[in-house]
């Protein structure tokens, strides 16, 4: 369904489920992230499409209120500090539509859906490894969401680009998804690494 070209190993939620407080706020940047993301979207491409506006705000609003969940459940822990430093999965990914002398809002479009798919998938695992308490009613509901934003970020792209063009380029686009997200480092972040180490480098 979410087409993704590497599948996180359900380990990886006990992992980042090791430190709730920090996935947490993790979570909220991402949640806060993408809103912005959204209201950007309706700044820079609402004049050329003027749908995006009442689509955009709308994903805004519920970006927003996935942010004032997660404050509601940091209230409850230990804060961590936070962390320098943006995220760094995103910036990677970021670097796809960096290229001039073209339109560059169908990968806009395709690194957000990348993204919300990740996230979605990443919610899944959280889900199932906290399920029957709150946290995990959490992420079974924003899972839902993040899937949906996934579809609609791709049908914009089938719907200004044509279908050919969009589903080539997110195929492309996945590919290096999937290279990403398995070099970044382990932790209790949405977007970290997984890692396995071997018999030796446990041993130490």
């Amino acid at each position: 369904m979410l087409g993704l070209h590497y599948e996180t190993p359900a380990a990886w939620a006990q992992l980042a489920l090791q430190n709730p407080s920090e996935l947490m706020l993790d979570h909220l940047f991402c949640e806060r992230k993408a809103a912005a993301m959204a209201m950007h979207t309706i700044r820079v491409n609402g004049p050329r499409f003027p749908k995006l506006k009442q689509l955009m705000k709308n994903l805004a609003d519920e970006e927003f209120e996935h942010a004032g969940r997660c404050e509601k459940f940091l209230a409850e822990m230990k804060r961590p500090p936070q962390t320098r430093g943006g995220n760094v999965y995103a910036l990677q990914l970021r670097k796809l539509w960096d290229v001039r002398g073209r339109d560059q809002f169908l990968d806009m479009l395709l690194v957000s859906s990348l993204i919300e798919a990740r996230s979605a998938e990443r919610f899944k695992l959280l889900a199932d490894a906290a399920r029957g308490n709150e946290l995990g009613n959490f992420y079974s509901d924003l899972y839902a969401s993040e899937v949906n934003h996934y579809r609609l970020f791709v049908s914009l792209g089938v719907e200004i680009y044509g279908e050919e063009m969009t589903l080539k380029r997110l195929e492309e686009m996945r590919a290096v998804e999937a290279q990403i997200i398995q070099t970044l480092p382990n932790g209790s972040r949405i977007h970290s690494g997984f890692h396995v180490p071997d018999s030796k480098e446990a041993a130490g």
